[in-house]
């Protein structure tokens, strides 16, 4: 009997060992393999990824007035969206109508009929007089002179003006301060020389007048006088016409930047007719530089002027910082980031930065240091509130020690794609859990994944 209750007990020893082996192989099996987050305690710091387009805060629009009177047909473009210009650089260049050449020819015409009548006066009138009057054939000879050489200085002023983009207007006595007001030195010169011409044909005519009165009784020169001052206003009027004919047609034929800056729209086309009803072209404003305006309407961070900002390029990023944080209306908000011309040629320049914009990669980082843990450590419950991490707590037991998961409470104040920033303090103490193989549970066991 006694050898019976030995071999008993040994096999119930066996029996115990074995039970005990296979429920700790099954417990250690069905629980969840941990890892415990690096604790932080730091600055929150996020890099946040956005699409920037290129911004300028001022541009002009221009139309080109002459065309409202003159339509023309765009004949060939010479700038493109995106292209810095200088002032009085071409745009384009066009076609004049049909019509227009038309009505220039009918105001040379008028001009040439005018002027035919006023010399005809002339002539008819000195015809009186004895031809052995030499005075009066030399006061004649050089008030023709005069008037010719003022007709050659106006003719050369007004075409070197068309070519600079200057149009002047039909009355000459205001062309010096249209001239003065552009500042063209070659310009300047040339109207300084209209100037003299002009007094020379005034002083020459009135040498005549005085000349032809002499020989002439009072109630001849006044009905003279008379009939020429109708015949000049007759030939001032025929001309005028045809110097602002002209005068527009040079304009129009060259269409001209306005003023420097780059080409932010395009409203002609070659091929198209220009009616001068919508600008013509979009032009930056003088002095106004390129940014990039990056938006972030809805974006839970506070930004500000000086953080730090990587513009993508094709060659490695552009290292530069936000210069200000505008509000535009009630809801949206923009990041102005400038550029500078040593930024522009990297990233393509102008014309891609209109077209395409670029990507703007920028460095956030909270004010005071806070714990800072995984994503993967944070939880929330279902309802998307009451974030929690879960904790690893030491028990003990009659086969030994073991760890369970607990919740802890936190207080999110920021979260992004790499890390979180928490309220409270974790470095002491706490072993957050996370990366596990299966899902915690409060009060469950799991074991440290070890590699």
């Amino acid at each position: 009997m006694k050898k019976i209750a030995i071999r008993m007990g040994v096999i119930l020893a066996i029996v115990v060992a074995c039970s005990m082996f296979f429920a700790n192989t099954i417990l250690s099996i069905t629980t969840p393999k941990v890892k415990f987050a690096e604790v932080g305690y730091r600055r929150f710091e996020e890099q946040i990824s956005r699409g920037a387009e290129l911004y300028f805060a001022k541009t002009n629009k221009i139309t080109v007035d002459g065309a409202r009177k003159t339509p023309v047909t765009v004949d060939q473009m010479y700038v493109r969206v995106g292209d810095r210009v200088a002032a009085g650089d071409t745009i384009c260049t066009t076609k004049l109508s049909t019509g227009f050449a038309e009505e220039v020819d009918a105001a040379s015409d008028a001009l040439v009929a005018a002027q035919q009548a006023y010399m005809k006066n002339e002539t008819d009138n000195i015809a009186l007089v004895n031809t052995i009057d030499s005075d009066k054939n030399e006061a004649k000879r050089a008030m023709d002179d005069t008037s010719r050489a003022l007709a050659d200085a106006q003719a050369k002023l007004l075409g070197e003006a068309a070519k600079a983009g200057i149009l002047l207007g039909d009355d000459p006595r205001t062309w010096a301060g249209t001239i003065q007001k552009n500042g063209d030195a070659d310009l300047a010169s040339l109207m300084e020389g209209v100037l003299d011409a002009q007094s020379a044909a005034d002083r020459a005519s009135t040498a005549f007048l005085d000349t032809f009165a002499n020989s002439k009784t009072k109630t001849e020169v006044y009905e003279f006088l008379l009939r020429r001052a109708e015949l000049q206003r007759e030939l001032d009027r025929a001309q005028n016409k045809l110097v602002a004919l002209v005068s527009v047609g040079e304009a129009m034929t060259t269409i001209r930047a306005e003023h420097e800056g780059y080409i932010v729209s395009l409203g002609i086309q070659e091929g198209t007719v220009y009616d001068g009803s919508a600008p013509a072209y979009e032009l930056t404003a003088p002095g106004e530089e390129p940014a990039l305006r990056v938006e972030i309407t809805g974006v839970k961070r506070e930004f500000a002027e000086g953080m730090r900002a990587d513009i993508k390029a094709e060659h490695g990023d552009i290292r530069t910082e936000v210069s200000a944080v505008i509000r535009e209306g009630v809801e949206r908000k923009y990041l102005h980031i400038p550029l500078t011309e040593e930024m522009i040629a990297p990233l393509g320049g102008v014309r891609t930065l209109l077209g395409s914009g670029a990507t703007v990669r920028l460095t956030y980082r909270a004010q005071e240091a806070t714990t800072v843990l995984p994503p993967g450590a944070v939880r929330s419950e279902g309802d998307g509130k009451g974030d929690f991490i879960y904790v690893a707590d030491y028990r003990y037991d009659v086969w030994g020690g073991y760890m369970v998961a607990r919740k802890l409470p936190v207080t999110v104040l920021e979260r992004g794609d790499k890390e979180v920033a928490l309220q409270e303090d974790l470095r002491y103490g706490s072993r957050p859990v996370y990366q596990e193989s299966k899902p915690l549970k409060e009060g469950g066991r799991i074991e440290e994944y070890i590699d």
